[in-house]
């Protein structure tokens, strides 16, 4: 009885954490007002985010993915690559941390391909809401999500072109890892990704991506195997431009 009532403690500690750090998070949507743009010297900052990179000048961008929770600021720590992977948007510890990019991605060059990471919460926050895209049906109702980087020219919608399970590979392994192209900068390397990525996919999106495209590659754990993850990769397109499949 003893082991009951301290499990049922500590699990009833993590849900109640793990949603005051998701309200946290979605209390800063009220934060996106249209204040003026704001000049810097890596770019303008619109002004939908001005007062965000006020409190928190390492926020990059935005992602959010309808009928889900995946509604959350993007980090980006290139001196520290996991500093917000139990840290909230104000730096205080939280299990669920705040999604992140990863530091080979960047938003200047820009790379073409921004990989960013996010926990698999089991109550329900963060990524965990992204392996949705494992059903077919889902992604016919979703095919496109937003997301913006908070600079000028930045802000998108992406057409999901795969949806895949993975898992971290020991170094000497010559499994396909889509983790290692997060600064994809020449043709080869973007040829060689999309084409791993779509060899994984869970269906056919009847999607591709061609190299002159910018993706995104959200991604998150998964529990089907040791070390498992989940990841969903779209390319940016105008809204006029997605046709249904």
């Amino acid at each position: 009885m003893i082991v009951f009532i301290g499990s049922a403690s500590v699990l009833l500690d993590y849900y109640i954490t793990g949603m005051r750090a998701q309200n946290a998070l979605t209390g800063l949507n009220d934060m996106k007002q249209g204040a003026e743009d704001m000049v810097t010297d890596k770019g303008t900052i619109i002004g939908e985010y001005v007062e965000l990179y006020k409190a928190n000048s390492d926020i990059i961008g935005w992602v959010k993915v309808d009928d889900t929770k995946i509604d959350y600021p993007i980090m980006q720590t290139q001196d520290d690559p996991e500093h917000y992977l139990h840290l909230d948007f104000d730096e205080e510890y939280a299990a669920s941390g705040t999604p992140f990019m990863d530091a080979g991605s960047d938003i200047f060059i820009p790379t073409s391909n921004f990989l960013i990471y996010g926990h698999n919460m089991k109550n329900g926050t963060m990524f965990h809401d992204l392996l949705k895209y494992e059903s077919k049906e889902f992604y016919d109702e979703h095919k496109t999500f937003a997301f913006d980087t908070i600079y000028k020219g930045g802000q998108g919608e992406y057409q999901v072109i795969a949806a895949a399970y993975s898992k971290i590979y020991p170094k000497d392994s010559t499994k396909f890892k889509y983790y290692q192209y997060a600064g994809i900068t020449t043709e080869d390397e973007f040829n060689k990704f999309v084409s791993g990525v779509k060899a994984l996919s869970i269906y056919d999106t009847g999607v591709t991506a061609e190299y002159g495209d910018q993706l995104v590659t959200l991604s998150t754990c998964a529990y089907h195997t040791e070390e498992g993850r989940f990841f969903v990769v779209a390319k940016r397109v105008d809204a006029k431009q997605v046709k249904p499949q």
